[in-house]
């Protein structure tokens, strides 16, 4: 299966090492939080799926996931996201891109949505489901690109560029 042309481009804005800071704002135990980290987007080899690896420091400890961008076949905008934690967590969600080119991530429990700025920085807004199943705001996250995609092996304390 080839990725259509236009879902590679919208993807290909994601392509980089990010920094990225998040501030809860959903209430909570976590109200007024701020974390920060690394999200590293790259294409797989092949380029027909897309990687992305997190990197943070969240909550009190550090949170390492490898998540897997997979194009539904024939989809200029749509994809599966399966992502795998260091704890064993495993996470599955759609993606998608809107007419204004926003990426949408949603899956069963939050759901977020990422505005592109320019080539440099984006910005994610979160929510989390609730159990009568109305959504609330969760946190805003900011990225700034610092470069090509570069990911560290987990025995590494910190990034470096």
């Amino acid at each position: 299966m080839a990725i259509e042309p236009d879902l590679r481009n919208q993807l290909n804005q994601l392509v980089g090492t990010w920094r990225s800071e998040g501030h809860v704002v959903g209430g909570g135990e976590h109200e007024g939080e701020v974390w920060r980290g690394f999200d590293i987007y790259e294409w797989f080899p092949g380029e027909q799926q897309m990687v992305h690896r997190v990197d943070v420091e969240i909550f009190g400890g550090r949170k390492e996931a490898m998540e897997f961008f997979t194009p539904h076949e024939s989809s200029t905008d749509s994809f599966d996201q399966t992502s795998f934690d260091a704890v064993g967590t495993i996470e599955r969600g759609v993606g998608s891109f809107d007419a204004e080119g926003r990426y949408h991530n949603d899956s069963e429990g939050a759901r977020a949505v990422v505005t592109f700025h320019d080539g440099n920085s984006m910005s994610a807004h979160w929510e989390l489901r609730q159990p009568d199943g109305t959504w609330v705001d969760w946190m805003n996250v900011s990225f700034t690109r610092l470069g090509e995609p570069h990911i560290e092996v987990r025995s590494k304390r910190e990034h470096t560029s």
